[in-house]
């Protein structure tokens, strides 16, 4: 069975985590990525991951291109969101 990251409410709550085909409804199309070693941040275009994908299971496939790292922290790029 592969290993799932969880996601949390602001009270720190396990909830179910947003997936590509809800972030996608919601008008982003690209993964904000920051390696938990090194810091270092990138913006993924994530078309390529099917829709049932859970965004925090991204990272579950990435490398930081920097340091090597494998602790990827993920999450929608709000800012690929147009606006209103």
């Amino acid at each position: 069975m592969p290993v799932q990251r969880r996601a949390r409410d602001r009270d720190g709550s396990i909830i179910q985590p947003m997936t590509l085909a809800n972030m996608r409804e919601n008008g982003v199309r690209s993964i904000s990525a920051t390696c938990e070693t090194c810091q270092h941040e990138a913006v993924l275009n994530a078309d390529r991951w099917p829709a049932d994908t859970p965004v925090p299971d991204i990272s579950l496939k990435l490398r930081c291109s920097a340091c090597g790292g494998r602790e990827i922290a993920t999450r929608p790029n709000w800012l690929d969101r147009p606006r209103p």
